[in-house]
């Protein structure tokens, strides 16, 4: 029985209790939040008012399997009833975490098959950083505790992955930069940082990591992280050249190259992690969001068996999280597994992207629409002045484009100066023109 029903409504209740990240505070005191989502199926989610949105952004990019799968409630209750918690540490853990790490290892790329387990991406990160900086130190390299990471990237929040973020709007007011984490220059073609064109580049981009590697000293780097494909600063895609040179780079000056594939793995790029479209092997690899498609909170770091022996010693990893490897979350993210293969949401993400893709790529034609990129239903296009200076604009237009898209019952969201597309990896052909019907609809009617 519910005694504890709401008197004031949704919204009045969503500005009285809660603290929402992302939106100016202010706005949303007096305001509340703009969209309350009360149910969803499929690619599809409800208002609060009853309205119906097609979700082109899959949540956080990260409803890949769909909403509201019944497989996944049906595994999540049967392991409740069988063991609902279990520890991962001190001498223990649980059958169902064992049993998903047998899975997961024949679906990452080869040779990462060892498996950390966690709740969030950005808790993978910092899993990530301690462990690299442990492998060094176990090593005997005691110093060598520096991270680089890119501008542009995103890493998570937590007071350490928040630095290596290299977006300064997530940063105000937390306090002094964390010393040991490094900064480089973004890989952005369409406006790279040294003023420089591809492929007459050099690619010097990647150049910049060797470069901060020799000032920093390389016995004082630990690894290097990156995701593969930028994902919250806007589906900014690389040059194919760019993480096998980044890969030649890290081995040169014995750094660990860790890619964060919490965005780009399980599919989303057409194949079971972006870093195999390059065929470069990273010594670690970030993953969550499509790992369950978010149905549970559950994220990990995937490593090699190299880094497992570096690590042994008579100590403990001191590393824990009391629902690190939570049997419910591992018994869920197996089943999801499960159906991204019979299912063969890998192939029609590949598929259906480059559909969408081609389809986008006609939004050119309008003078405000710049570069279209992606790689499976990982998918953006950039809002300009002007194509042939790709001068961004000034008052957050690509907001003003999101919301007439949502307008016309389609969610997409903006990131950087680009909007950001990225559905559900159940999407059929039907579900992709209706997607496209709205956002060709709304750029056609939008006057910046």
């Amino acid at each position: 029985m519910n005694n504890f029903k709401l008197n004031r409504g949704w919204t009045e209740e969503d500005k009285l209790h809660m603290l929402h990240g992302g939106v100016p505070l202010d706005d949303f005191a007096k305001n509340g939040t703009p969209l309350i989502l009360d149910s969803a199926c499929g690619i599809r989610v409800k208002d609060i008012h009853g309205r119906e949105y097609i979700d082109a952004l899959g949540g956080a990019i990260c409803t890949s399997c769909g909403y509201s799968r019944k497989e996944l409630a049906e595994a999540a209750k049967e392991q409740m009833m069988k063991l609902s918690y279990a520890e991962s540490w001190s001498g223990i853990t649980s059958t169902a975490a064992i049993d998903y790490a047998h899975a997961l290892a024949e679906f990452t790329p080869q040779g990462l098959d060892r498996f950390f387990f966690v709740n969030s991406g950005a808790e993978a990160n910092e899993t990530a950083y301690k462990i690299a900086r442990y492998y060094w130190a176990t090593k005997g390299f005691k110093e060598k505790n520096k991270i680089i990471s890119r501008n542009l990237g995103y890493h998570g929040l937590n007071m350490v992955s928040m630095w290596a973020t290299g977006i300064p709007r997530f940063q105000g007011k937390l306090g002094a930069p964390d010393p040991d984490i490094v900064n480089i220059a973004e890989c952005y073609c369409y406006r790279c940082p040294f003023g420089k064109d591809y492929p007459g580049c050099n690619l010097e981009c990647a150049d910049a990591l060797a470069q901060a590697i020799e000032k920093q000293g390389k016995d004082r780097v630990a690894a290097f992280v990156a995701e593969p494909i930028y994902g919250v600063s806007g589906t900014i895609c690389p040059p194919p050249e760019y993480f096998p040179k980044i890969k030649e780079v890290c081995d040169k000056y014995e750094v660990l190259l860790i890619l964060d594939e919490v965005m780009t793995g399980f599919g989303r790029t057409g194949k079971n992690f972006a870093c195999e479209h390059w065929n470069v092997k990273p010594d670690m690899l970030c993953m969550s969001k499509g790992m369950i498609s978010s149905a549970l909170p559950i994220a990990g770091v995937a490593f090699t068996e190299d880094i497992f022996q570096g690590m042994l010693c008579s100590e403990s990893f001191p590393h824990l999280h009391t629902c690190g490897a939570h049997p419910v979350s591992c018994a869920v993210a197996k089943r999801n597994l499960e159906i991204m293969i019979e299912e063969n949401l890998v192939e029609n993400s590949a598929v259906m992207g480059r559909y969408m893709l081609d389809e986008l790529t006609k939004l050119q034609e309008y003078p405000f629409i710049g570069q279209v990129q992606g790689m499976g239903l990982f998918l953006g296009f950039e809002m300009v002045q002007d194509q042939k200076t790709r001068e961004p604009f000034k008052n957050k237009e690509e907001k003003k484009l999101t919301k007439a898209i949502l307008e016309e019952g389609v969610i997409v969201r903006p990131g950087g100066s680009r909007i950001q597309i990225g559905p559900p990896l159940i999407v059929t052909r039907d579900d992709v023109n209706d997607i496209l019907a709205a956002i060709k609809k709304a750029v056609a009617n939008f006057k910046a």
